[in-house]
């Protein structure tokens, strides 16, 4: 498994991940949107799989409200041969330029996801460790990342590659607003 700059090659890929049920971002709403960007602006989607700058449009939080878009980019877990497809997962990069610090309310740096039929195979903690490098190339010296209390899975990727719990991290409507999460550092 390997971490590539998404293409419009992979596009037929990734477009199977979604309709087989692949929840970017963890939500079903980014999910149906990315299905519909692929029908009418494929292009415009893979643009904002890179954006060093920040200089596409907002982002909308769950609640609707809308955010100035932070500098990010996007990588793709990519697996040539794999059983269930080449399109492993996505895990995404963020940041303010010139500094490690986040603006309130973003819940950390970095963020990922893994098709549910590629889980369990160590993909996630590969990625993660991969674009640790790319967050430390940016001048970043930690990123913070958060995770549902329960998601056990996802608590062991962070801890394999260097995170410690630094306490619970409120999410309200930025997340999922039943559940508890907890706040994650890596020092880089």
């Amino acid at each position: 498994m390997k971490l590539v700059r998404p293409t419009s090659a992979m596009l037929p890929a990734y477009r199977d991940a979604l309709q087989r049920g692949f929840l970017p971002h963890n939500t079903e709403q980014v999910r149906l949107e990315q299905l519909r960007q692929l029908d009418e602006d494929p292009y415009g989607l893979i643009a904002l799989t890179h954006d060093p700058e920040g200089k596409g449009p907002p982002f909308v939080r769950p609640d609707g409200s809308q955010q100035a878009r932070l500098p990010g980019i996007t990588r793709w877990m990519w697996h040539d041969g794999a059983d269930g497809g080449p399109f492993v997962g996505a895990i995404n990069l963020r940041w303010q330029a010139g500094t490690s610090a986040l603006p309130p309310k973003v819940p950390g740096h970095i963020g990922y996801t893994v098709c549910a039929w590629h889980r369990g195979k160590g993909h996630g903690t590969v990625a993660l460790i991969a674009i640790l490098a790319e967050a430390q190339q940016i001048g970043l010296d930690h990123v913070l990342l958060t995770v549902d209390e329960d998601n056990t899975a996802s608590r062991r990727t962070i801890e394999k590659a260097g995170g410690a719990c630094i306490g619970p991290f409120e999410a309200g409507a930025l997340l999922h607003p039943d559940v508890s999460s907890l706040l994650y550092r890596i020092d880089l």
